[in-house]
């Protein structure tokens, strides 16, 4: 067993490329040469580029640009609008507490109030039902027994 667990670290090791941290002065150096010949080497070929778009009159590949660039909060910041803009679908939301859209849980203060408060008035649907039997301001059992009889 012992003997495929080394062949899986190796494979490893050839697949996932180690970190170059280096512990001293001169390895920091190297480091920093080896970044600075990748730039360089960039640098010529964005040069390279642009001058073969120059003879060749074509756009430009890497045209300045005089707009402020974004910054790592601003490009987050559209990331999460866009986020937002989207309906959320699925999961828990529109359970009770299921999100921030949910609204609050009523106090007991506020049960009473609908309770005992002054009665709200009836919409227009209601108020047919209402006017079948009985008070037209109310709706109570004899109007739902009109309405079964009507069917």
């Amino acid at each position: 067993m012992s003997r495929f667990v080394g062949a899986g670290k190796k494979l490893m090791s050839f697949l996932v490329p180690k970190p170059n941290v280096p512990q001293t002065e001169i390895q920091k150096k190297i480091r920093d040469l080896k970044i600075s010949t990748q730039k360089a080497k960039a640098g010529t070929a964005k040069l390279d580029q642009t001058i073969f778009e120059l003879k060749n009159n074509k756009p430009f590949t890497f045209a300045k640009s005089k707009k402020k660039s974004e910054s790592n909060t601003e490009k987050y910041k559209s990331m999460l609008d866009k986020a937002t803009e989207k309906k959320a679908d699925g999961g828990r939301i529109g359970r009770r507490f299921g999100g921030d859209t949910m609204p609050k849980r009523k106090t007991n203060v506020q049960k009473i109030k609908d309770t005992f408060g002054p009665k709200k008035n009836l919409s227009a649907k209601q108020m047919k039902i209402a006017k079948l039997a009985g008070n037209p301001n109310k709706i109570d059992g004899a109007d739902f027994k009109k309405l079964r009889g009507r069917r």
